[in-house]
């Protein structure tokens, strides 16, 4: 079963994917919550937490907590789902679903979730946009028959963790490679960009508790819309 907070911090995003809140906007008190999901104000404050953690939501002092309005480039050491750093920029995100279908997988997908290359697995593609703009063309493989029932995701979400979170699962962690790729025309036309056109690609492997691969995802992005940042500290060298 979900966690409360969880439930709470789901409800806030997909009220802000609806567009029901808009950034700058002040989110309803912590009573508000406390009696609509009859829970603590503890439990409420702990959901909060995680957004403002996100950077989904910023706190001012005396004035309340409000739907975050900044822009900021994505973190690489920030694991969060594509509608999450979108709305933590203070912009919409949403998804077109143009394809889903069971299939086999090539050698090298099946290495990284831990399967049999014919093993069965649902595909996914799925056009992502910002404020109704074309950012992406993501493919996701799901292995079918895993440690979560993939039958009842609903691919039509904004936001595919928050459904396998809903399932009452958790997801722990991520691996990402960052690296070019040129548009075919397929991925182009999806995009808006001319063909051969340089994307950013994005491979995520992600995994929920027990180290268990459940999401294998190639992302293509336009890199005129999509930034990402990364902090380093140089280490003591010896």
């Amino acid at each position: 079963m979900i966690p409360i907070y969880l439930e709470i911090r789901n409800y806030m995003i997909k009220q802000i994917e609806k567009g029901i809140l808009v950034p700058g906007d002040r989110i309803p008190s912590e009573r508000e919550f406390v009696d609509l999901f009859k829970v603590s104000r503890m439990t409420v404050r702990h959901a909060i937490d995680q957004l403002v953690n996100d950077g989904i939501l910023v706190r001012m002092v005396g004035k309340g907590t409000y739907v975050s309005s900044e822009r900021l480039a994505t973190e690489l050491n920030v694991l969060r789902s594509f509608s999450e750093e979108i709305i933590s920029t203070g912009h919409r995100p949403s998804a077109k679903l143009i394809g889903i279908e069971r299939t086999q997988i090539t050698s090298s997908i099946a290495s990284f979730l831990k399967i049999d290359k014919l093993h069965e697995v649902i595909k996914v593609e799925r056009l992502r946009l910002v404020d109704d703009l074309e950012m992406a063309f993501t493919t996701s493989f799901f292995p079918v028959s895993r440690a979560f029932p993939v039958n009842e995701i609903d691919f039509n979400a904004t936001s595919i963790y928050n459904e396998i979170e809903s399932l009452g699962l958790r997801i722990e962690k991520a691996s990402e490679i960052v690296t070019a790729e040129a548009a075919d025309r397929r991925t182009a036309s999806y995009l808006r960009v001319k063909e051969n056109s340089p994307l950013l690609k994005i491979i995520r492997l992600t995994f929920i508790s027990n180290n268990v691969p459940i999401e294998y995802m190639e992302g293509l992005f336009r890199p005129d819309r999509y930034v990402i940042s990364k902090e380093l500290h140089r280490q003591e060298v010896r």
